[in-house]
């Protein structure tokens, strides 16, 4: 089995037609082989792409912005501290769910996300992934 849906996530971006910002960072986590360390949607089996047998490609690409921390090139300038930054990952992936079809779930898992993701995120950030700075 082969699990680099790289090619697979190109063409549905291409159906789906989400904002620039969830295109770009989608296609960056899977370019970089990141869908191999994510999880997916944590919590959340129902939006995984299961007859595609992947997970939905908005959760890896939070799950990318969450490694990435503060080196995510996708940030905007101003932001410069890990909470900000984290809440535009957040933010994000509320973004990215909403495109992918999921208005009324993205705003519920984005509470959860609130509630909950600084703890992935200290935990990248103990574990140095990739930079530990301010």
């Amino acid at each position: 089995m082969n699990d680099d849906h790289a090619h697979l996530i190109s063409e549905i971006l291409k159906v789906v037609k989400p904002r620039k910002i969830v295109t770009q960072v989608i296609s960056a986590a899977y370019a970089d082989g990141y869908e191999a360390h994510s999880d997916g949607i944590t919590l959340m089996p129902e939006l995984a792409f299961r007859s595609l047998n992947m997970k939905h490609p908005a959760g890896v690409g939070h799950d990318y912005l969450m490694w990435l921390g503060l080196t995510n090139p996708f940030l905007p300038k101003i932001i410069n501290s890990h909470w900000a930054a984290l809440s535009w990952a957040d933010n994000w992936f509320r973004m990215a769910l909403r495109d992918f079809g999921h208005p009324i779930r993205a705003h519920v898992y984005w509470f959860g996300l609130r509630c909950g993701s600084w703890y992935a995120w200290w935990l990248h950030r103990k574990a140095g992934h990739p930079f530990t700075g301010h």
